[in-house]
């Protein structure tokens, strides 16, 4: 049978990791102030609905990003397995 690893976590997995996690409280933020017209973690962000809207989109950009450089890191990290027995 094949047996399957896990991939390392490095430091910059865990990094990418808080970034994403960054960016699901700034889409939540904005999520949050187009559905009820509230904040809310930080007072008086975002404080009106093109805020809202761009905060959104910023937290989808930065979940993306971070998500898609994660998987980068675990595949680098399965192509130099393959090399070793």
């Amino acid at each position: 049978m094949f047996s399957r690893k896990r991939p390392p976590v490095t430091l910059r997995v865990v990094l990418f990791a808080l970034l994403d996690a960054a960016g699901i409280v700034v889409f939540s933020s904005g999520a949050m102030w187009l559905a009820r017209g509230q904040t809310l973690f930080i007072p008086n962000f975002p404080t009106s609905t093109p805020a809202a809207l761009i905060t959104v989109v910023a937290g989808v950009a930065l979940m993306l990003w971070a998500t898609g450089q994660m998987l980068n890191e675990f595949a680098r990290a399965a192509a130099g397995r393959e090399g070793k027995p």
